[in-house]
């Protein structure tokens, strides 16, 4: 598989062009960003993508519809900044079709880069089934996120005020999330310079896949018994 490579260069460009954010600076340097950004995510993408569907045989795995883009859709949000600093690639099913299902996520900036799973959306009757099955086997789930925190991943989502009620013991930081996922954090931008950035990833997602795989069995049963 052929990997070009994200430079501190590439990088500083992307930011450089979001603090400018000016159309003919974009014009100009449009090649630029693609060959040193985005081609490289979107291979990023295929050599992930072309692993993750024997896990999820539904996975999206077209580059061009998994990688972000540098224009950003001010349509809908009081931020009107053209352009966006940080790009991400999405391993997950069609996001339209497949709303509330889980997915990973590989994110670069600047500083670093990060990666994570979670559930793509927070629909409370999904959520409450994963706690119900939290309840049924507490042991299980335990073994699947502390597999997922080996990595140094930390648990993220948004959370309940109060852990809601009948939690199992060992499990309250879990129970108690709306939206329930794991973040890796501090990746140095260097190693998007080789082939290593992958193997990094394709290690990290290896862990994750229990959970991946816990997820998708969760909404598959929500959503096949009606909701």
């Amino acid at each position: 598989m052929k990997y070009d490579g994200i430079t501190r260069d590439s990088l500083f460009l992307l930011s450089d062009n979001m603090f400018r954010d000016s159309k003919a600076f974009y014009d100009e340097h449009k090649e630029e960003l693609k060959s040193g950004i985005t081609v490289p995510m979107r291979q990023i993408a295929e050599a992930i993508g072309a692993e993750l569907v024997k896990l999820d045989p539904l996975m999206n795995t077209v580059p061009t519809k998994m990688v972000s883009r540098i224009r950003r859709d001010t349509r809908f949000t009081k931020d009107k900044r053209l352009y966006r600093e940080n790009m991400w690639i999405m391993f997950m099913r069609d996001k339209h079709q497949w709303h509330n299902y889980p997915c990973f996520w590989f994110e670069i900036t600047p500083a670093e880069y990060t990666m994570g799973i979670g559930l793509f959306g927070d629909d409370p009757g999904v959520t409450e089934l994963l706690r119900s099955r939290m309840r049924e086997d507490p042991a299980v789930f335990l073994k699947i996120a502390k597999k997922c925190e080996s990595t140094g991943a930390v648990i993220t989502g948004r959370e309940y005020k109060r852990i809601p009620a009948g939690c199992p013991a060992g499990l309250e930081k879990y129970y108690a999330h709306k939206s329930l996922g794991f973040i890796k954090y501090g990746g140095n931008p260097d190693d998007l310079a080789s082939e290593k950035i992958i193997d990094i990833i394709r290690s990290c997602f290896k862990k994750f896949s229990p959970l991946y795989t816990y997820l998708l069995e969760t909404a598959d049963k929500y959503f096949s018994e009606g909701e």
